[in-house]
């Protein structure tokens, strides 16, 4: 065309420009321009856009600015596509702060980047966590007529919700459709699932149901979001009837349908309903997921049943679901309820071993079973070691060895622990408080209990109800009425209202004093409030008359408790034990035998104290046939049920029968404690004296 003496013009160019930069050829490209100009040939900035878009497709975005620059030094308007290319450059080069200033000068001039470029910047605000930045863009471009796509509308929305900031992210949905965006399933899903988790289910319901009026394709989140809704409100009916119409409407259910369900049901005790929907999911092909493992276990956990627990545990790494920290957590909690410290700790060394790592809720459990069960200076060595090997204790753990050593009346060491915490500058919170003060009131501490009140007020630690009821509680131990009286007073005047709890401790209290009328005034009192007496509560007025030997009167309190549908083992025991005091044995065991036809059945105490009571009689023969029926029936004995059986074949001479329990014992994961081993020192000492010997494996 040169040599042709053809006429080169702005168009020739531009289409010379266009194919250096579709062959990538971008030196050559900047070439032609250079030659352009050289030549003196006026072009508008077309040409350079082109260039500019060369550049940015292949990253080279600093170029293309130099471009831009350099046409504006010749007198060339940029454009609106000029401003378009270089924010689609900062966008494809993730340069978000360069892509939001050229947007924020493109808006000055009233140009709009293009939809794709929107998006982009919509969601890297969002993801970089600038949530009012986001907000605003996305406001300021769709006043402008220009939105985000449907994918960085939704992330938006999602992220707003999440941040509990609902009207601003109502505000996008409400606008989305003004600007022809319709939102789509993933949209409803998202405000479907934030109204849940605020309570709103008739909003949510509402929502579900324009989604499926406007014919929009209804998927599993928006029915597993309902369904969790329903669950946590304990609305277990029509939870059950979403998942169902689920399943009618040809949807798969996953573990996320099935799992709020089983949650809500273990929550509220029912085991056997919660392990038949974990059997229907196995009939419908849902396989299981760490969090529907972990809930049953917790249920069969808190139920005490850790045979079922340990099976499921086994069944969830047979499935190969593997188990995380709060699954071992859950387990390693559940062994020290039961006072399995063998298990416990053979799960903390495998959690270990996993490579999971222990945390405070972990230690607090085990701090908790050994002062249980070994006594706190055991606990207190556990501590030391951890300590030891740079574990970080925080309030939760240490408050718990704090309380074991207030438990055991070694208040020395709870001002100790107390001392350390609050030399490491360990958070002190209200929990830690009150041990403490209990214990400075059993050692009638006036200066300390002071300091310590004042410490509380500057701290901003408020006492509660379980502070107040504390106090009242260690006066009355103490027979201190007076002043666990003045505590109730100071209470209200706190402005925390004694609740079921508090009136049931100072009944408690005035009963075992033999304030009865007095207990019974309060009891009165409950019932004219908004409190009404629970089993607790009337099984300290059926402890005073048990303890009295009113069994008369004790039976007849039992039958009213058991009408009101109040009665419990707690209650049974308390009559049980009431017959064992009065000597009537037989009377003790045949109201144990007949609790069946009341609902109940006996437990490891109802055995313990009949077994006590033969035992003091001599008659071990008996005692041990009910012993045997315990454990047919598949009841474990406690460290308390051993000590008494060892004890006693010891007293009477049944040396034998008694390294017989003793090793059943240690078989069955109870750990000794001092008690057991005065007992065994007990028999050791007789057999001595008959030139015996006793040896004691463990």
């Amino acid at each position: 065309m040169v040599q042709c003496k053809f006429p080169l013009d702005e168009y020739v160019y531009t289409a010379g420009i266009r194919a250096y930069c579709e062959i990538r050829n971008l030196d050559g490209a900047r070439g032609l321009l250079t030659r352009m100009e050289s030549k003196g040939v006026k072009g508008s900035a077309v040409p350079y856009n082109v260039l500019m878009y060369g550049l940015c497709r292949n990253n080279r975005v600093l170029e293309a600015v130099e471009v831009k620059n350099s046409m504006v030094e010749r007198g060339i308007v940029a454009d609106e596509v000029t401003y378009r290319t270089l924010v689609y450059g900062f966008c494809r080069t993730e340069e978000l702060e360069m892509a939001l200033e050229m947007t924020d000068d493109m808006l000055s001039l009233h140009f709009v980047p293009s939809v794709a470029s929107c998006s982009f910047m919509v969601d890297g605000l969002r993801k970089r966590g600038h949530i009012d930045k986001a907000f605003r863009l996305a406001c300021h471009l769709g006043e402008l007529g220009m939105v985000p796509n449907l994918f960085a509308c939704n992330a938006l929305i999602d992220k707003l919700c999440k941040d509990r900031r609902f009207r601003e992210a109502e505000r996008l949905f409400r606008g989305m459709a003004n600007r022809g965006l319709e939102p789509n399933e993933v949209t409803y899903a998202i405000l479907i699932h934030s109204l849940c988790k605020r309570g709103m289910m008739d909003d949510a319901l509402c929502m579900f149901d324009r989604m499926r009026e406007k014919g929009i394709r209804v998927t599993v989140y928006p029915y597993n979001s309902l369904i969790n809704g329903y669950c946590q409100h304990d609305n277990f009916h029509q939870a059950r009837g979403l998942l169902n119409e689920m399943v009618e409407k040809g949807l798969a259910p996953s573990a996320a349908s099935y799992s709020p369900l089983i949650a809500g049901l273990c929550r509220k005790g029912d085991l056997a309903s919660a392990m038949e929907l974990h059997r229907e999911m196995a009939r419908n092909g849902v396989s299981g997921n760490v969090y529907t493992f972990t809930t049953l276990i917790s249920g069969f956990c808190k139920d005490g049943n850790m045979d079922e627990a340990a099976r499921l545990f086994d069944k969830m790494i047979d499935s190969s679901v593997v188990p995380n920290e709060v699954t071992f957590n859950v387990m390693i909690e559940g062994y020290c309820r039961v006072g399995n410290v063998r298990k416990a700790f053979q799960l903390y060394d495998q959690m270990v071993d996993r490579g999971l790592t222990p945390d405070n809720y972990t230690y607090r459990s085990l701090i908790s079973v050994l002062c249980l069960t070994l006594g706190a200076m055991k606990a207190k060595e556990f501590v030391d070691d951890l300590e030891n090997n740079c574990v970080v204790l925080n309030s939760f753990s240490l408050t718990t060895l704090m309380y074991g050593f207030c438990k055991e009346g070694r208040l020395t060491e709870t001002y100790h622990i107390w001392d350390e915490m609050r030399a490491r500058g360990v958070k002190l919170d209200l929990i830690s408080f009150t041990v403490i003060v209990y214990a400075a009131l059993k050692l009638h501490d006036g200066e300390k209990i002071s300091v310590l009140f004042r410490e509380m007020k500057e701290k901003g630690v408020k006492p509660d109800n379980v502070f107040h009821t504390c106090m009242i509680d260690v006066h009355s131990k103490e027979e201190n009425i007076v002043q666990a009286l003045n505590c109730w007073d100071k209470m209200i005047a706190d402005g925390c209202s004694p609740n079921v709890v508090t009136y049931t401790v100072l009944i408690n209290h005035l009963c075992k004093s033999g304030y009865l009328s007095s207990a019974q005034i309060l009891c009165e009192e409950m019932l004219v409030g908004r409190f009404l007496p629970n089993s607790f509560t009337y099984n300290c007025f059926l402890d005073f008359l048990a303890n009295e030997g009113e069994l008369e009167k004790a039976k007849v309190l039992h039958a009213t408790i058991l009408e009101g549908c109040l009665a419990n083992t707690v209650t049974f025991n308390t009559l049980i034990k009431g017959f064992c005091k009065a000597g009537q044995i037989q009377g003790a065991i045949d109201l144990m035998q007949n609790n069946t036809e009341s609902g109940f059945f006996p437990d490891c105490i109802s055995y313990s104290t009949i077994i006590n009571e033969l035992c003091k009689v001599g008659d071990i023969n008996k005692a041990f046939q009910l012993w045997n029926e315990m454990l047919y029936k598949g009841l474990k004995p406690d460290i308390v049920a051993y000590n008494i059986l060892i004890r006693w074949c010891n007293i009477h001479g049944e040396f034998d029968k008694g390294l017989g329990i003793y090793s059943d014992m240690v078989k069955n994961g109870v750990q000794p404690n001092w008690d057991t081993y005065r007992a065994l020192f007990l028999g050791a000492s007789s057999m001595t004296t008959k030139g015996k010997t006793l040896l004691l494996t463990t």
